[in-house]
């Protein structure tokens, strides 16, 4: 399960710094009157057409494409019930496709995800915003309110959050990175489920080859973890993020006393492995 490639990747200092480069085809600009969270009749008819395509085009690409296996998915079944009210999930960040294949594990949920600003201004922008991707304004506080308040309607309104909480993409990186803390101070404001993904990888064979360099992903689900209402919201928050943070390791195949298992969650001191 904790397969480490060889591919030639130049991974950055810091661990939420952006590897991804993107050309800017159409400049977005984020204001506090942009609409963060895409909503109306017409979103929602857009919105089941792509569920459609996603579920007979996307996902079995997915398999051939990045050999996708998915495992633990029976960790939803098995808690259908807390989760129909919501929930927020997470993962590590880690190819292009990454988001597609947790939409495929968490089915027929489809959720909204913040991304990065040029990820919208890419080309990609009317197909992410369909899917219920949100722009991250940058630098303005007044636009960043506005998101942020989008942002936990989606939460409060019972819908399925995705969150990258690495902060960047690194190509088919082996090991977690720091997890940034906000998902897990939404799971406990609302009072969320918060559901654990990781993907580890696998070496690619066969004819598959034709289809990329990158290795095959493993998609683990863990279980729903829930705040601990015992605790000052501050320090559930924290329980969730550092129990979110060693599951995902796990079920990579990274455990305590391994040379990169890692409890510290700051990103200042956090060296990259690879």
């Amino acid at each position: 399960m904790y397969y480490r490639h060889n591919l030639p990747y130049t991974y950055p200092d810091r661990s939420d710094a952006h590897m991804l480069v993107l050309k800017t085809k159409r400049p977005v600009t984020l204001t506090s009157e942009y609409h963060y969270r895409p909503r109306g009749v017409w979103f929602r008819i857009k919105r089941a057409l792509v569920a459609f395509l996603l579920h007979t085009i996307v996902f079995p690409l997915t398999h051939l494409t990045h050999g996708l296996r998915i495992h633990g998915r029976e960790n939803l079944k098995k808690h259908r019930d807390a989760l129909e009210n919501g929930a927020i999930t997470v993962s590590n960040h880690v190819f292009m496709w990454d988001y597609l294949c947790v939409q495929k594990a968490i089915r027929p949920h489809i959720s909204y995800f913040p991304a990065w600003k040029p990820n919208f201004e890419s080309g990609f922008s009317p197909f992410m915003r369909i899917l219920g991707g949100m722009p991250i304004p940058d630098g303005d506080i007044r636009s960043m309110m506005t998101f942020t308040k989008d942002l936990e309607s989606v939460v409060s309104d019972g819908q399925w959050l995705h969150v990258f909480p690495e902060g960047s993409l690194w190509y088919f990186y082996p090991d977690i990175r720091p997890l940034k803390p906000a998902a897990f101070k939404l799971a406990v404001k609302y009072d969320k489920p918060l559901i654990p993904i990781s993907m580890s990888f696998r070496p690619r064979r066969g004819f598959r080859w034709l289809f990329g360099k990158g290795p095959f992903v493993d998609l683990h689900v863990g279980e729903p973890l829930f705040p601990d209402k015992t605790l000052p919201p501050y320090k559930a928050a924290e329980k969730l993020r550092a129990d979110a943070y060693r599951i995902m390791q796990e079920m990579n195949g990274i455990h305590p006393g391994d040379p990169t298992y890692n409890e510290d969650q700051n990103i200042e001191n956090y060296r990259k492995t690879m």
